[in-house]
């Protein structure tokens, strides 16, 4: 068709099927190679051509279906306004915010095809530190945000910003808390909640990380699974093109250098706990989510909403100055001498309850159970109870901690499970961890591993708390315990992804209306159980 026929008025109803199709044509071929993606086709959501050209380099190629990897920005462009910034000849800077970071233009007048004409935002300095900077030397004094950055945000005991606090580098820390260089090294330190960093428990796999580049910038080591992500060659769109080369170039382009080691976590990630890999940089978080799927096993952590929430949502009350870090290498309390004395097995398939651990506080004063948890392991899972805050046992007590549903009381907790804690087998262990994460005592009915199984007597009586077994019931034939169902995206990536490989995942049941808690030492709030991997992540 002559490219003037295009245009001449025509009666023919044949030739505005053939344009139509042609158009369509046209469409599915663009859309095939990456050229134009969903998100990206309407430019008014972008608050500059610049913002958007940076977005289709990268995640233009994820929206549209020709590559498959977790984002670097996030799938549509968010809030855009321009902040006050000291020091700029404006007064102030274009920013838009995205799901995993900011971009901005300092200098409108700039050369528009300079890589850095949109910067970066350095987020995770801010957000670590609790220094809001508001010019080029210029900072408000907040607290580090108290967010967490790799893991759903009503997992109570998961790594928050402020928690990075103690280990990164923010303006005045003392030697910028620089670490040797550990190239070749495995990585198996672990951080909570309070910032306390201590060895990664030995039941916990480290998964064969180990610290691929040390750099001496900022004086801190990053393991290979994170600089191979950040030296990937892979699609993406350059000058209206899908072509292939460096994702990130210089490789610290988007995330800036690394203020903090990379710690593992055990994390809950879109309701189910697993192990992660954190570690902080200038202007953004990378996770590491070992049974996730390859493409999507190292993901951009949602920084750009944290900082949103950070700054406009729930600012803090500004400080008069900084927080103190948190310490990095304190000098953990001894074990609490508390004994797990018998597991009781059920006497009928109604009796949920029947089945329940016996555990007494031997220690001269009350001792608080919170943030500790009892685990079962399996062949392929573990089933695990978080005690709920306020559980308090005093000295020598004893308490009973059922699997089924019930009123809590001061001998009596309930897990509100489906199935029960241990089904009578001869794997049947229940080991319970203090709130740092430690074994404190395990109980194992068929003996330690290694040792000739000793059957334990269908009805024994004795006094609970002594160390003598309580009465046990027939046990029946094993029920099935709860199993993960099928993964949904994760929290730290923001990407639906496949079916993950390795073992079972974790699953978290809750009460659908938690009953009225009963009289203890301190309030008891209600209760969650969860079936995890072997001690994998959350």
């Amino acid at each position: 068709m002559k490219s003037s026929q295009l245009h001449a008025p025509s009666p023919s109803r044949r030739f505005w099927l053939t344009l139509a199709a042609g158009c369509l044509a046209l469409i599915a071929l663009v859309t095939t190679l990456g050229l134009l993606s969903p998100a990206a086709s309407s430019q008014a959501q972008f608050a500059d051509p610049a913002f958007q050209s940076v977005w289709e380099r990268t995640d233009g190629p994820v929206a549209s279906g020709a590559a498959s990897r977790g984002w670097v920005w996030g799938p549509v462009p968010g809030k855009s306004l321009s902040e006050p910034f000291a020091g700029l000849d404006g007064k102030g800077h274009l920013v838009q915010y995205f799901d995993k970071g900011r971009m901005e233009i300092n200098n409108p007048n700039g050369d528009k095809n300079d890589p850095f004409y949109v910067t970066n935002g350095l987020l995770g300095v801010e957000l670590v530190s609790g220094l809001l900077q508001t010019g080029v030397s210029n900072y408000e004094n907040r607290r580090p945000a108290a967010i967490n950055l790799a893991s759903d945000p009503d997992d109570p005991s998961a790594p928050t910003y402020q928690s990075f606090n103690g280990v990164s580098n923010v303006p005045n820390a003392p030697n910028e808390r620089r670490r040797a260089n550990q190239t070749g090294q495995t990585v198996r330190t672990a951080i909570d909640r309070q910032g306390i960093t201590q060895p990664w428990p030995q039941d916990h796999p480290d998964y064969g990380v180990r610290i691929a580049y040390y750099e001496p910038a900022t004086g801190h080591n990053i393991p290979d699974v994170f600089w191979e992500y950040l030296n990937q060659q892979a699609d993406m769109i350059q000058n209206g093109q899908l072509v292939r080369g460096p994702l990130f170039y210089p490789w610290f382009a988007q995330t800036g250098y690394p203020i903090s080691e990379p710690y593992w976590s055990y994390v809950k990630v879109d309701g189910r706990y697993t192990d992660v890999l954190i570690q902080a940089f200038e202007r953004r978080v990378l996770t590491y989510v070992p049974h996730l799927p390859s493409p999507f096993k190292v993901q951009m952590g949602n920084i750009g909403q944290h900082y949103y929430e950070w700054r406009y949502l729930n600012p803090n009350p500004p400080a008069p100055q900084p927080g103190p870090a948190t310490p990095t290498a304190p000098v953990l309390p001894a074990r609490s001498n508390v004994s797990i004395d018998a597991i009781a097995y059920r006497k009928s398939i109604t009796d949920l309850n029947g089945n329940y651990a016996a555990i007494t506080n031997h220690e001269q004063k009350p001792l608080s159970f919170n943030g500790w948890w009892l685990d079962s392991p399996k062949w392929d899972h573990v089933d695990r109870f978080y005690f709920p805050n306020g559980v308090t046992l005093a000295p020598n007590a004893s308490m009973n901690v059922h699997a089924g549903p019930g009123r809590n009381t001061a001998t009596d907790i309930y897990m509100y499970r489906t199935s029960v804690m241990w089904d009578g087998q001869p794997y049947d262990l229940a080991v319970l961890y203090d709130n740092y994460g430690r074994e404190v005592t395990r109980f194992f009915p068929a003996a330690e591993v290694g040792q000739t199984p000793v059957p334990v007597p269908p009805s024994v009586t004795g006094t609970p708390g002594k160390g003598t077994p309580l009465p046990t019931g027939t046990p029946g034939k094993p029920l099935p315990t709860a199993t993960g169902g099928t993964p949904k995206p994760t929290a730290t990536g923001g990407v639906p992804s496949p079916q993950p490989t390795g073992p079972i995942p974790i699953d978290t049941s809750t009460p659908a209306t938690a009953m009225p808690t009963g009289s203890v030492t301190a309030t008891v709030s209600p209760t969650r159980t969860t079936t995890a991997t072997p001690m994998r992540a959350r």
